[in-house]
């Protein structure tokens, strides 16, 4: 049924308003009148209600200035306008837009005199609308697009095999990175079926690698099991599913990408649940250590990003209901807005602007390198599906993004020379993994071991309980200014000692690893001599090689469990007591504790008693027995503890002013556990 538009709404068109401020009502009162009985108006001032401050709305109602407006020779203007924004598709980081604003748009008066009130909606086209000739329709100028389930629900499809098809024709480092006579498949692949038969003659089963004549193409996919996760294969059921895979058994989101991967052409796919043998030790942790090249390898990687369980399914984009918005309305896009030539290109839509994040699985620990590793994806996010490969991320709405160093690929692709800037990306990437959670704890460093495995090919260094030893000064200095926790064992955690519910050790304390929570490191480039220059390090090994720990077997970045690892040191550590709190500043701020020395040295290590403000790691636990400052660069250090086998533990860290307090200081032997 045909919207319901006003005289104004019914006649505009977009080419109208290109670049150009048109008179949409006399004031913001006309449009609130108007959104009565106009559809468009309606969503106008819904959308004013959503984004602007009620503040501001009230003011303009009362035609008085907002507080925020700049004093201006257009002061007294209270018109409401219109504006259009328009980009040649696949070329700008925005979409197409129509700006709404209570006196002159910003852009026409300049940044230092804002605009009393604006706002904007977004302009998508038709996919599916129809014309001969796709250049005569809206369709081949507006690069925006919107499938939801009410809506062309079935667009993904299409949009999938357009950009797919653009990225192998047109993306050199995407080709590059992997060849396709050099892929290797995972060890096992689900046939979705031979395409060229009838539908009630195709197979799905379960296939060995091995037993095809060459490698071919596969999708893979990263979701969120939850607790709708059915059919897995086991040892039991894996001579029956090389035989036949039983769709009906398995989990909505496990049926939908075999679907999927039909309508791509594709004819096979990788499932963890049902490609790796389940409750089998052995066949998981081989498996696990395969992901750069599983993920990497598949010509596609699908991510259920917006389902939190894999019962429910992802295709279905229920983004208009979820979350309350109106519906889309119409408008007539008139000649080609840049040129102004051509045909009435027909109808394009107005509606809210839609978020770019990709939902539930983006929380999960699993689900980071598996995004992090593919080479290209196929991302069902929360509001709208995108692309994602090694030369842009382009999205449903018809923005496109080239900055990929947000998903740190300069891991898999930087060179040995450059390996300060890998150690960068190593801790941003941490930054980004540590807040996920995982059902098992102990997965820690397993659900990140292929990226580990690639940084170390960089490195060429030890790898530490997640640190680097090139680097574990600086890898030490873990810090945290917002909430994190002791690892809780999931139900499934069976390790002697631990129960259910209780903190788990699955890392030294003195690695990021042993905490649950965002925690980061200082990677300002501009400072890198802060962990480069031996003078500003307090901090070494005590091995003559310069070996951070003597312990066997350590080192190697493809070990799935490290739950301890001693390392042997000289520094200068000095027993504090903790006085007086300081309390914090800002909400990103914790509350640090002023440390006094228990003994002071002779000379004394500083002049005043004051020599250092400690945060702790887990501030609700009990004070420990003994504190101490154990310095490692020239402003901070950890704060630890000493156990009753002379043993240090970390307990959280210190910052000082300068390293005068320590001069004086003695370099001691100190084993960090």
């Amino acid at each position: 049924m045909a919207p319901t538009l006003c005289s104004k709404c019914s006649t505009l068109r977009f080419y109208d308003l290109f670049n150009d401020d048109v008179v949409f009502h006399p004031d913001l009162n006309s449009l609130v009148q108007s959104a009565k009985k106009c559809e468009s108006c309606s969503l106008w001032w819904t959308q004013v209600q959503r984004t602007c401050a009620k503040e501001d709305i009230a003011a303009c109602l009362a035609k008085k200035l907002p507080a925020k407006a700049v004093r201006s020779s257009d002061n007294g203007d209270f018109k409401i306008y219109l504006r259009g924004e328009w980009h040649p598709a696949g070329t700008a980081s925005v979409p197409d837009q129509i700006w709404l604003s209570c006196g002159v748009f910003v852009s026409a008066v300049g940044h230092d005199a804002p605009s009393k009130l604006q706002t904007n909606l977004v302009v998508f086209a038709d996919p599916f609308a129809a014309g001969a000739d796709p250049a005569t329709t809206a369709g081949g100028l507006f690069a925006g697009r919107y499938s939801t389930s009410a809506l062309h629900p079935e667009y993904h499809t299409t949009f999938a095999k357009n950009t797919l098809a653009n990225c192998r024709r047109g993306h050199g480092v995407c080709n590059q990175a992997c060849p396709p006579g050099t892929r290797q498949m995972p060890t096992r692949v689900i046939d979705v079926g031979d395409q060229t038969l009838p539908a009630a003659k195709r197979v799905t089963r379960i296939v060995l690698s091995k037993d095809l004549k060459q490698p071919q193409p596969y999708t893979a996919l990263s979701y969120c099991w939850g607790s709708g996760t059915q059919a897995m294969l086991n040892d039991t059921n894996l001579a029956d599913f090389l035989k036949l895979l039983p769709e009906s058994r398995l989990s909505k989101t496990h049926v939908e990408a075999i679907d999927l991967t039909r309508l791509l052409g594709i004819r096979y796919l990788w499932i963890d649940a049902l490609c790796i043998i389940q409750k089998n030790q052995k066949d998981w942790e081989a498996e696990s250590k395969r992901m750069s090249s599983v993920y990497g390898n598949a010509e596609l990687t699908i991510i259920a990003g917006r389902s939190p369980d894999s019962g429910l399914g992802f295709l279905t984009n229920n983004y208009l209901t979820t979350k309350k918005h109106p519906k889309p309305v119409p408008m007539r896009a008139g000649p080609n807005p840049h040129t102004g030539e051509g045909p009435d290109l027909g109808t394009v839509y107005l509606t809210m602007q839609r978020g770019k994040s990709v939902g539930p699985v983006d929380t999960r620990g699993w689900c980071f390198q598996e995004a992090l590793l593919s080479n290209r994806a196929l991302v069902f996010g929360e509001d709208q599906v995108f692309y994602q490969c090694r030369q842009h991320t382009r999205y449903e709405d018809g923005c496109v993004d080239v900055d990929v160093s947000k998903r740190g690929q300069a891991l898999t692709s930087l060179h040995p020379d450059t390996k300060p800037e890998v150690l960068r990306r190593w801790y941003q990437m941490l930054v980004s993994f540590t807040p996920r959670a995982l059902t098992e704890p102990h997965d820690i460093f397993a659900c990140i071991v292929s990226v580990a495995l690639i940084t170390h090919g960089v490195l060429k260094s030890r790898y530490l309980a997640g640190l680097w030893e090139c680097d574990m000064p600086r890898g030490l200095l873990r810090k945290h200014f917002r909430p994190i926790e002791k690892p809780s064992a999931s139900p499934f955690t069976k390790r002697p000692g631990e129960v259910p519910g209780k903190p788990v050790i699955r890392a030294p304390s003195w690695s990021w690893a042993y905490v649950t929570g965002p925690v980061f490191w200082d990677t300002n480039p501009r400072i890198e001599s802060r962990w480069t220059d031996a003078k500003n390090i307090c901090i070494r090994p005590r091995d003559s090689k310069g070996l951070w720990t003597n312990q066997s077997g350590a080192g190697n970045p493809d070990v799935l469990f490290i739950p301890a690892l001693e390392l042997q040191v000289f520094g200068k550590a000095v027993e504090v007591s903790c006085t007086k709190v300081m309390k914090k500043h800002t909400p990103l701020t914790p509350e640090g504790i002023m440390l006094e020395p228990v003994k002071p040295a002779s000379s004394g290590p500083a002049k005043s008693s004051y020599i250092a403000l400690g945060y702790f790691d887990f501030p609700s636990d009990p004070m420990p027995a003994n504190v101490w400052c154990l310095l490692v660069v020239a402003h901070d250090g950890l704060l630890l503890t000493r156990d009753g086998k002379g043993k240090f533990h970390r307990v959280g860290w210190f910052a000082v002013q300068d390293g005068k307090q320590f001069e004086a200081v003695k370099e001691t032997a100190v084993d960090l556990v």
